[in-house]
């Protein structure tokens, strides 16, 4: 087997040593339950709430709670059926986009199945984004809940979350959650994220631990549990707490953010390497890139060849890439973000998505690049 490349970590990235030395130490040392009463319990206790104080000074969110989850696709379910179910008295109209992960559309598709709310449906724009406005003129009387992810996990767009979160000001019914997962730790840029009012973001998307996620919760808001138990998580997420993965997160995102602007810099010269070659040949790529990229996140399709085929073949010369999410169903032929983008039927059945990170060197590109080479013409 040939050395692995290893591209495709928008599905989920390396563990961090440090992270899998905290996370090792903590099961050792704090391994009593915090619902305790006794004083092992009561300092597992105490250790779990002073974490979730400094994941919040992390993120700069004063008004907010964390809950801790399994990761981003309990997050996303808990902060949409738990607002829509609980808030429901109060209109029955919501609003997400077409290009969400699987997790976020599926839950608004069983509300508006199961439990009667209408949805709509937003296409993102020329510029490949969920504009504000178009969220805006999707508003009604009825409207109590929106869901915009902050960056797709297959063509890597940016959406304005923080402009969305403004203009809903004015409309205090309306409750704003956003899907972070691709985006923590991969940005440049500075986001107060104090203004929206429910965060999904997990672990292992940032080099922490599979299973491991925080919903991030404006105080005021309520939400309808999704499992009834002992009370844990402020009554909205019942089952012994486990401190370890807690301790583990807090150390995640530690380091994530603290090195964020560093890493987004070489990865950008990666994906600027690699978009090079791919606008080079124009006959054998079509390049799926909204106006805005995370640099994270590179998009293409293969023109001549199927691009599952392009995928098995780069995987077995040790180059891993992905077609479509992880997360999507097997039954799914392409990709419906890639057709939300206007794509035909071709491009969006034939994507190839490379996720890049700051481990990655020039060298994996060009190993990327003359291994594309080879295998497109090698292809019948």
């Amino acid at each position: 087997m040939p050395n692995i490349i290893y591209l495709d970590n928008a599905s989920t990235t390396k563990l961090d040593p440090v992270v899998k030395e905290t996370f090792s130490s903590a099961l050792d040392k704090y391994f009593a339950n915090p619902s305790s009463i006794h004083k092992l319990g009561q300092e597992a206790n105490y250790l779990l709430n002073k974490t979730k104080d400094e994941i919040l000074a992390l993120l700069r969110c004063s008004d907010h709670q964390v809950i801790f989850t399994s990761g981003a696709t309990e997050s996303n379910n808990l902060a949409i059926k738990g607002v829509c179910l609980r808030y429901k008295n109060r209109g029955h109209h919501i609003i997400t986009s077409i290009y969400e992960h699987p997790s976020v559309l599926e839950a608004f598709k069983q509300l508006e199945k199961e439990f009667g709310f209408e949805v709509t449906y937003l296409y993102p724009n020329s510029d490949g984004v969920i504009s504000p406005q178009d969220v805006k003129k999707a508003i009604k009387k009825e409207t109590i809940f929106v869901s915009i992810m902050a960056v797709n996990n297959e063509i890597g767009s940016v959406n304005p979350i923080e402009q969305i979160a403004d203009l809903l000001k004015d409309y205090p019914k309306v409750i704003f959650h956003s899907d972070a997962a691709q985006l923590i730790g991969k940005t440049n840029k500075n986001i107060n994220f104090n203004k929206i009012d429910l965060l999904t973001i997990s672990a292992h998307k940032m080099h922490g631990l599979v299973s491991s996620g925080v919903l991030i919760k404006r105080k005021k808001i309520e939400l309808l549990p999704l499992a009834s138990g002992g009370g844990q998580e402020y009554n909205l997420r019942s089952g012994t707490n486990d401190l370890a993965s807690a301790l583990a997160f807090k150390k995640t995102l530690e380091l994530a953010l603290s090195t964020s602007k560093e890493r987004y810099l070489r990865v950008e010269n990666l994906a600027n390497r690699l978009i090079s070659y791919l606008k080079s040949n124009p006959y054998l790529y079509e390049l799926n890139l909204p106006k805005e990229i995370n640099p994270y996140i590179i998009n293409f399709s293969s023109i001549k060849k199927k691009g599952s085929v392009v995928v098995e073949a780069l995987s077995n010369a040790g180059i891993m890439v992905s077609s479509i999410s992880a997360c999507h169903s097997s039954k799914e032929k392409g990709s419906y973000v890639v057709a939300s983008l206007g794509k035909n039927e071709l491009i969006s059945n034939n994507t190839v998505r490379v996720s890049l990170d700051y481990l990655n060197t020039n060298e994996d590109i060009d190993t990327l690049v003359s291994t594309l080479d080879k295998i497109i013409k090698d292809i019948r």
